[in-house]
């Protein structure tokens, strides 16, 4: 049996992977506006009780990286793999605007409305809010929207993908894989340089250029990676038939990334605990995600592709977008209608309130903004094992 097809179907597993990565990231802010989580970044102090497990929720963020690596670049990976022309570029962005802006657009006017309204004011700073473009300017991300500097990052590796493919197209169409590998193996490396040139001291903490795409980029050559290994599968090999094994592993990375080994959020870290949180995050997110893009595109026994594609976690995946650009818009509401600041709430109180009402904004979301935008674009997401000739929906 065949590896998922995830350039012309939808593989309910991974949107069940995108539902896991979404609650990690709420969490991981709950636990820092509760005081679970220690944050010199926010300026929040002592860790709680809960702090060594939730402070490394971060990973939530690679795994999307990963998995828009992924599932972004398969089409163009299959095109190689065909002989066909790569997909229209125009077309690329066009949907991925309509994908990602309208609902970005939406929340973005309701946290400025509701709690930026000076940015909202400030036309220049209004304007690169609304542009994704935040992460590069002097004035801190609205509140609200904190969470949306890795969706600004995101969206710089969308409009770096075109121009990476096209590089990469003659290669993979020569069959010359191991060097497309290579060079992605190239793109990892300036990840590497970006994590030392933002962690040695004479940088300071949290410079700006922490938050830019190439201090991420390795994440994204990952998932592109993998989507040229399942372009040229039939089979699915040997380690993605061990999806336990391999989610094994990425749970022995999590728990080794939880120790002192990778410093503490109490403060900025060092370059080599940096890299080596980077290099755990890496191993965590591809372990992920191998046997869900790389195993049997129809698993027949209980394995987490199987458990992740239940109509629940697939669901959640399917809203995730809205989870994510929810949630702090509910913490920040909550936190200033019952008057706790931040780092004094209660998490068993908040984690739950969150997660609700960001399901039922994301909900609203889904079907009343992004889903109708996504069929004016002429593109239905398609269920599993139904061909289409377009990639499915991230």
């Amino acid at each position: 049996m065949g590896v998922p097809d995830t350039g012309r179907e939808r593989a309910l597993a991974l949107d069940g992977l995108r539902a896991v990565a979404a609650l990690l990231v709420i969490a991981l802010h709950v636990g820092i506006y509760t005081g679970q989580v220690a944050s010199s970044w926010l300026g929040i102090g002592q860790a709680g009780p809960l702090g060594p497990v939730i402070s490394r929720f971060t990973v939530g963020v690679p795994i999307f990286f990963v998995l828009s690596g992924l599932l972004l670049y398969r089409p163009f990976a299959d095109a190689a793999r065909d002989g066909a022309p790569r997909p229209s570029t125009g077309r690329y962005l066009r949907h991925r605007a309509v994908r990602i802006l309208p609902a970005y657009w939406l929340v973005a006017l309701v946290a400025l409305v509701w709690f930026g309204r000076d940015t909202l004011t400030a036309p220049v700073s209004a304007l690169r809010t609304f542009l994704l473009l935040h992460i590069y300017g002097s004035d801190p991300i609205p509140a609200g929207l904190p969470q949306t500097w890795s969706l600004a990052t995101e969206v710089s590796f969308y409009a770096v993908l075109p121009l990476l493919a096209a590089a990469l197209h003659p290669l993979l169409r020569r069959g010359r894989t191991a060097v497309v590998l290579g060079v992605l193996g190239g793109v990892e490396a300036v990840t590497l340089l970006s994590v030392v040139l933002t962690h040695v001291p004479s940088a300071g903490p949290y410079p700006p250029a922490q938050l830019w795409l190439p201090e991420y980029a390795g994440y994204f050559a990952a998932g592109m990676a993998l989507a040229v290994v399942a372009a040229r599968t039939a089979e699915p090999p040997a380690l993605a038939r061990r999806p336990w094994l391999c989610w094994g592993v990425a749970l022995g990375a999590y728990v080794l990334v939880s120790t002192p080994l990778t410093g503490s959020t109490l403060r900025y870290p060092t370059v080599g605990q940096a890299l080596l949180e980077h290099a755990l995050y890496l191993v965590v997110a591809v372990g992920l995600v191998v046997p869900l893009a790389l195993g049997p595109a129809r698993p027949e026994r209980a394995t987490p592709a199987r458990l992740l594609s239940r109509p629940l976690p697939a669901w959640l995946g399917q809203i995730s977008y809205g989870l994510f650009l929810w949630h702090m818009v509910v913490v920040e509401a909550w936190l200033r209608t019952t008057g706790e600041r931040a780092g004094s709430a209660d998490f068993l109180v908040l984690f739950p309130v969150t997660v609700v009402l960001s399901v039922g904004c994301a909900a609203l979301s889904h079907y009343l903004v992004e889903r109708p935008l996504r069929r004016l674009r002429g593109r239905t997401p398609v269920p599993r094992g139904r061909p289409s000739p377009r990639p499915a929906a991230t």
